[in-house]
């Protein structure tokens, strides 16, 4: 008897460091129990002008989002600018972009804005967010995001989560772009996931273990070698590791 409770608990053993070792993978979608963020700049000033406080205007804005008959449903995150503000930080902490590693930017993005009613679309600004390590600004005073070296970003959870996922866009040729995408979670690198640039594309990772970080490394340029490498992206998404 004591033998074979010896076998059994190895066995227990083996099977709970096997689910720990279990490679994580890419996703096409998520899975159902997600929280799908989206960020928002809040023009403060404009509100009151138009008789809203702050939150009054937060809490109309969910409401439409709420309402929304479209996939995903979205929860609002709002950030303090549209320049270079980090840490990108939605729900509290629920997940948060580690400093200095994913900027909100206002820039043209392929990705669709939400189509705000009259009355909110002047208070609000949707934005995304952007792996541009810093700016600098040329003869003509445009902005020229981003570094020639490639990024990662980090991304850190308040729970365990089982799947995190995002829809990135690429960027365009001859513009600051990537071709792929992979993510190192639980200190295994998942395979490299194709972008197809001016295509807003769903780039994910599943581990039924769970993690509470993950690290987004890209790759590759779609554009001429000398642009670059940056992305942006929106709907950020996770399933706890509890509702998976």
């Amino acid at each position: 008897m004591k033998n074979l409770k010896l076998i059994s608990l190895a066995v227990v053993c083996v099977g709970l460091s096997s689910q720990a070792q279990a490679a994580p993978n890419l996703i096409s979608a998520m899975g159902n129990g997600a929280t799908t963020y989206s960020l928002f700049i809040v023009d403060s000033a404009k509100a009151l002008k138009d008789g809203f406080t702050v939150p009054q205007a937060q809490t109309a804005l969910q409401t439409e989002l709420d309402l929304n008959t479209t996939a995903p449903k979205l929860t609002a995150c709002y950030v303090a600018g549209d320049l270079n503000i980090t840490p990108v930080n939605c729900g509290n902490g629920a997940i948060q972009f580690r400093n200095a590693d994913f900027y909100t930017y206002n820039i043209p993005s392929n990705i669709k804005i939400y189509p705000m009613s009259k009355t909110l679309n002047s208070l609000f600004l949707e934005t995304q967010g952007a792996n541009f390590l810093s700016s600098t600004t040329n003869a003509v005073g445009q902005i020229i995001p981003g570094d020639t070296t490639g990024r990662v970003v980090n991304v850190h959870f308040k729970q365990r989560v089982a799947q995190f996922g995002m829809l990135v866009d690429a960027g365009q040729a001859g513009a600051p772009s990537v071709s792929g995408i992979q993510f190192l979670v639980n200190r295994q690198t998942t395979q490299v996931q194709t972008l197809t640039g001016g295509v807003p594309t769903f780039a994910g990772v599943e581990d039924a273990a769970g993690f509470t970080d993950v690290t987004i490394i890209t790759s590759g340029e779609i554009g001429s070698t000398t642009e670059a490498r940056a992305w942006i992206a929106d709907h950020f998404s996770f399933v706890p590791l509890a509702a998976f």
